[in-house]
């Protein structure tokens, strides 16, 4: 009898649990060099169908984003190597909103860090206060994040979208061309003179206007005119 879930190993120790049916759980990183806080905090959102690697330090955190994908990023504001600050500078200096969406996790006490997170680019943050209620908050968090870099991405694809159509539409307007408005013609030789002021054979002006094309021949008229010889006298001169 096939199980209804399977246990695969994460490097940061635990087993993760992942349903074989719907889709894949979101993946998490977190970046903390307290392994007792790392375990905790793995533990409850493993309990919430999430799927989380842990990371000692800023270093391994960024060398693990380099390697696979992530969802979410959470990292602790104390880190050796790469505080949490400068993690999120680092993901955040391309200015991808559709990218890793990062949270900063601090210490009571610590919020001037956590806003200048903010600024540089992550998605959130959470005090990590000493009777553990962000750890109930935390999944929603998550959620939220991923729901705006969501956001983020539909933006993206409709501007593309948008600018894709743009395009389109120049090229066929650029195809378009049309005569309009009193066009001056000689009485005499028919030619047309142009914006510039010069005087034009009839069917090249109208060629550079428009996608008409021209194919000469002669009228029975000038015919007669050109080479009377070929007619009879007897025949009716045309128009």
């Amino acid at each position: 009898m096939q199980a209804d879930e399977e246990e695969e190993s994460t490097e940061g120790g635990s087993l993760t649990k992942a349903s074989t049916d719907g889709p894949p759980a979101r993946r998490v990183l977190y970046m903390e060099d307290d392994p007792v806080t790392a375990r905790v905090v793995q533990a409850k959102l493993e309990k919430q169908g999430f799927a989380v690697s842990l990371a000692g330090d800023g270093g391994e955190g960024l060398a693990r984003l380099q390697e696979e994908n992530f969802d979410v990023i959470l990292v602790d504001k104390n880190m050796p190597v790469h505080d949490g600050l400068d993690v999120i500078r680092i993901v955040c200096s391309s200015g991808d909103e559709t990218a890793v969406a990062p949270i900063m996790l601090t210490a009571s006490g610590d919020e001037a860090a956590a806003v200048e997170a903010m600024k540089l680019g992550a998605a959130d943050y959470l005090v990590k206060d000493p009777d553990g209620q962000y750890l109930a908050l935390l999944p929603a968090v998550i959620e939220q994040a991923l729901a705006k870099r969501e956001l983020a991405e539909a933006k993206r694809i409709a501007e593309e979208e948008r600018e894709r159509l743009i395009v389109e539409l120049q090229e066929a307007l650029a195809q378009v061309k049309t005569l309009s408005g009193l066009l001056p013609i000689c009485m005499s030789c028919k030619k047309i003179r142009d914006d510039e002021g010069y005087w034009k054979q009839i069917e090249l002006y109208i060629q550079q206007r428009s996608e008409a094309q021209f194919s000469h021949g002669i009228c029975p008229g000038c015919a007669r005119a050109l080479y009377p010889d070929l007619y009879e006298d007897s025949e009716p001169s045309a128009d």
